[in-house]
């Protein structure tokens, strides 16, 4: 600024980096103008000393300013503000609201699961995106370990049948009548682990002579034994020392003592389980 320009100036200011970057004393005042308009709408954080009111005031300003963006700081001890901060977070209106994404190759949920993880996600008070990603993490975990499961499922079959060889389909198949007529609840069709299948099929060799013979009594559908079959088969095993029932060491030991129980059962004309 020129000397005329800084005669209309106090001398105190002459030296103001303001005063020094303006060439006139109008466009000084203009920046001083704007200096005051920000002043005005300026946020400036309360001194160390300040009491509730200004740190309330300066709260409320900030939020104002910015446009919602922030929220002050809930009492985490009232319900209601609680509440209100998991909504602002994200969390929904209701359980129902949970959305439950398709994940490729893992099974969808069935209704009742999904229903119980809603719940639970809203009591625990999760949004709606923290649900998504904790099922994502889950689910898929569980998908792979169920793969891994049925791989070996599937793996120990089949190292079952070579190491049977061409006797595989005919002692798979007398396994699967002994566990059909001595544990119906299993189903017609009941599908057996590698060990289950050694462990009847070691059962029906057990239980007079020709396996053939003893899975085949029951053959007509009806899967109860009579009193009078039953009693001799119970006499077979019992007589048998080497039988597995006698055996608390030998694999088979549990199954053959549920189909001690289920001859039994049958001996005194009751249904087996």
């Amino acid at each position: 600024m020129n000397e005329e320009g800084l005669k209309v100036l106090p001398e105190s200011i002459h030296d103001w980096n303001e005063v020094k970057e303006s060439d006139t004393p109008e466009k000084f005042w203009d920046q001083m103008t704007n200096l005051r308009s920000k002043i005005g709408t300026g946020l400036y954080q309360p001194g160390k000393d300040a009491g509730n009111e200004d740190w309330d005031k300066f709260t409320n300003k900030a939020i104002d300013l910015s446009n919602g963006k922030l929220m002050p700081m809930p009492n985490l001890e009232d319900e209601e503000q609680r509440n209100i901060l998991y909504k602002t977070l994200g969390k929904p209106n209701e359980a129902k609201d949970y959305e439950f994404e398709k994940i490729e190759g893992v099974d969808d949920l069935p209704d009742e699961r999904r229903e119980f993880i809603a719940n639970a996600a809203f009591n625990l008070n999760l949004t709606k995106s923290q649900l998504k990603a904790l099922d994502k993490v889950v689910r898929t975990a569980d998908g792979e370990a169920n793969n891994q499961l049925r791989e070996k499922f599937t793996g120990e079959i089949r190292d079952l049948k070579q190491e049977w060889g061409m006797a595989s389909d005919d002692r798979m198949h007398q396994a699967i009548k002994v566990a059909k007529v001595f544990f119906p609840q299993l189903g017609d069709s009941p599908t057996l682990s590698a060990a289950e299948i050694k462990s009847f099929y070691s059962l029906s060799k057990q239980l007079g002579g020709k396996s053939t013979e003893f899975a085949d009594q029951n053959d007509s559908g009806n899967n109860q034994l009579s009193p009078d079959d039953a009693t001799v088969k119970i006499s077979e095993v019992m007589n048998n020392k080497d039988h597995p029932y006698h055996k608390v060491s030998d694999p088979g030991h549990q199954v053959a003592v549920k189909l001690m129980r289920n001859l039994y059962l049958a001996k005194n004309n009751k249904p087996t389980e």
